[in-house]
């Protein structure tokens, strides 16, 4: 629950604690490795605080991890050895970090809609993040669970394919509408290959089925709340 806020702040500190809300829109969770010495709430069933030096710690069960953003490379690291493991972290994007721990070992991401107001350890607001935030699951069950969460923001699958049911021809919309739930409606390359995944047999009768695609992305958006 630790974070580093980019600001010009008198009396930095590098302990804060994430809303309650965030955790509990993501269900139960076994341990919180780097939780606060002072929290108002628990976190998880379990936690490792700075005193019990958490990275050093053999994790268990489904891992919460907001790390301290001083040092969140070797956070991330065990997160993604540990594989079940949902983090809390800046959306640097661009950095080599993210690359490699992130983009090219996370199961999903939720870059959040809004920027996280993180509390002091008396509970109260004092700032929010100087940058914008993002969830980042390790694990199927921590991608189910960012997806069940409904938190506000855009969920992004990277590593993780959605498990379909093979057997059953859907229609063009089941298919194209379960497709734009998962990637969006504003490319439509995602759309096409999850497509193929889900509906070779369609594909195969129709050489024109990038155009159905289109057709039934149109109406999608008409029916769309």
């Amino acid at each position: 629950m630790n974070t580093l806020f980019e600001r010009n702040i008198t009396n930095y500190k590098d302990e804060w604690l994430t809303p309650p809300s965030i955790i509990k829109a993501l269900g139960e969770f076994d341990l919180d490795p780097c939780a606060p010495i002072n929290r108002l709430w628990d976190t998880a069933n379990n936690h490792f605080t700075i005193a019990d030096d958490g990275l050093q710690k053999q994790w268990f069960g489904r891992v919460w991890c907001n790390p301290p953003y001083s040092d969140n490379i070797n956070w991330l690291k065990k997160s993604v050895h540990h594989g079940n493991t949902t983090v809390l972290i800046f959306a640097r994007t661009e950095t080599k970090w993210f690359f490699k721990y992130i983009w090219e070992a996370a199961d999903s991401i939720l870059f959040l809609k809004n920027r996280v107001s993180f509390l002091t350890d008396k509970g109260v607001k004092k700032w929010n993040a100087g940058a914008p935030s993002v969830l980042v699951a390790y694990g199927k069950n921590n991608v189910d669970a960012i997806e069940d969460s409904k938190l506000p923001g855009k969920h992004i699958y990277l590593n993780y394919t959605p498990m379909i049911i093979v057997g059953i021809s859907p229609t063009w919309f089941s298919v194209v509408s379960i497709a734009i739930k998962h990637f969006g409606d504003d490319e439509l390359k995602p759309v096409y290959d999850l497509v193929e995944i889900m509906a070779p047999d369609k594909i195969i009768k129709n050489q024109h089925w990038k155009a159905k695609v289109r057709q039934q992305v149109q109406e999608w958006r008409k029916k769309k709340p």
